[in-house]
């Protein structure tokens, strides 16, 4: 049972917090009320000095914009948006960040054309075994259709495949190739 004191309390704490809110944070946007959106002049200066200073990064990022919406990488289309538009200051340890993800996406077959090749090279045997396991399980109408089919689309989308997968592949591999002559040894007896 509450008290009428209790319900003072209650409101006047309600209301306390409320009005912090209202300060802290403005209603229309995420932001506190406190950041100020920069002008103009401001971001046309910051989009100028980041021309300047990081023009292969921005390069980078433009000729890769698809691949990484793709991969759905937000933080580099992130860094990409604040480099074009200059709504911020790149601080040294955001452009370290945006160095190391370049860095990082041109070792992934997705980015650079030598590391796919590369990995399509390796991965060439992989897949011709893949697809003759898919037309086992096909033919003995397997349940495993359907993952040999995901490990297939995964192996052609990601350049790599997991030891699980491979341990799974084996499986469905065994249990179509076991009865592979079960139907000719009957019809010989």
């Amino acid at each position: 049972m509450m008290t009428e004191g209790d319900k003072r309390y209650i409101k006047r704490h309600t209301q306390k917090t409320l009005m912090e809110l209202n300060m802290t944070f403005s209603p229309q946007a995420k932001f506190p009320a406190y950041y100020k959106k920069p002008s103009p002049e401001t971001m046309k200066k910051n989009r100028e000095t980041y021309v300047k200073l990081y023009p292969n990064e921005i390069k980078w990022l433009k000729d890769n914009l698809q691949t990484l919406t793709e991969t759905k990488n937000n933080f580099m289309i992130e860094m990409y948006t604040i480099l074009i538009t200059g709504s911020r200051k790149i601080t040294p340890k955001m452009a370290n960040a945006i160095m190391n993800g370049i860095k990082r996406c041109d070792n992934n077959p997705r980015f650079n054309d030598v590391v796919r090749a590369e990995q399509e090279a390796k991965l060439k045997p992989i897949l011709e075994k893949i697809v003759m396991v898919e037309r086992l399980a096909e033919a003995k109408g397997d349940k495993g259709q359907t993952f040999v089919r995901s490990i297939k689309q995964y192996v052609q989308m990601n350049y790599r495949i997991t030891k699980k997968q491979m341990e799974g592949l084996n499986k469905v591999y065994k249990r179509c190739s076991e009865d592979l002559f079960k139907g000719d040894e009957n019809e010989t007896k």
